[in-house]
């Protein structure tokens, strides 16, 4: 894959930083976040993504496995990870990968453009239900209400063809996710509920917090990258599948 300098990688320490998450960044007051006209939580702008690369913070024994879980797990090759063929890292995954997004807020919709493969994402909030018609795909479908002050965003319908994380944890096409984001003066807090009752017994959730991007010198806020252009991860990818002996 290329290397390409983005603002966000500029700033991996603070990435991982973001994932331990300070108390002083709860309990804001609702009145110091900025609100659109209709009044709610603004959360557009550019945003850092926390890079989790292993959702289980090398805690194994504390994920909540399925027997059909923990072996898709036990025998992943870590040089089979599809984002190291270039295909997309769908949801959830895109929501933990370290580069830039940008938020695009209306009273209907909210709209998630990444960096990361030119990706984009709608939420819609005019009330439907889930459009199924598309069948699976990577990023699902994706419809968002109002709890007060918090989004909760609903996606479902994503195909299994990638990965939860670099670190190899699997996920079935019977997955969906629940996302809670609240906008605070600092950023935006951001929860994730994993629901796959192929791989899990019960959902698996992850708390982080999303930071403000700053621009770098010279540089625009998002820059074009396509894991297709001169990837040259494929050939050093090494198995890490275990021994059958």
């Amino acid at each position: 894959m290329k290397s390409v300098l983005t603002g966000s990688m500029m700033a991996a320490g603070a990435l991982f930083a973001a994932l331990s998450i300070s108390p002083s960044a709860f309990g804001q007051s609702s009145d110091a976040i900025p609100r659109t006209a209709e009044g709610k939580p603004d959360f557009s702008g550019y945003w850092n993504l926390p890079y989790m690369p292993d959702l289980a913070f090398k805690k194994e024994a504390e994920v909540p496995y399925t027997p059909a879980g923990a072996a898709a797990f036990k025998n992943h090759d870590a040089k089979d990870d599809p984002t190291g063929l270039c295909l997309p890292p769908g949801m959830p995954r895109i929501m933990h990968s370290p580069f830039p997004m940008e938020i695009f807020q209306t009273k209907n919709q909210v709209a998630m453009l990444f960096e990361y493969e030119r990706i984009w994402r709608l939420i819609d909030l005019s009330g439907r239900g889930h459009n199924t018609d598309s069948g699976l795909t990577f990023m699902g479908d994706s419809i968002g209400h109002w709890e007060g002050d918090t989004l909760v965003i609903e996606t479902t319908d994503i195909n299994s063809r990638n990965w939860l994380d670099t670190n190899g944890h699997q996920m079935s096409d019977k997955i969906s996710v629940t996302e809670r984001m609240r906008r605070t003066a600092e950023g935006i807090e951001f929860e994730e509920i994993i629901n796959d009752p192929v791989m899990f017994t019960k959902p698996w959730s992850h708390k982080n917090v999303l930071t403000t991007l700053k621009p770098s010198p010279g540089l625009p806020m998002l820059l074009e990258y396509f894991c297709t252009e001169n990837n040259v991860d494929v050939g050093h990818l090494v198995s890490t599948k275990p021994s059958s002996k």
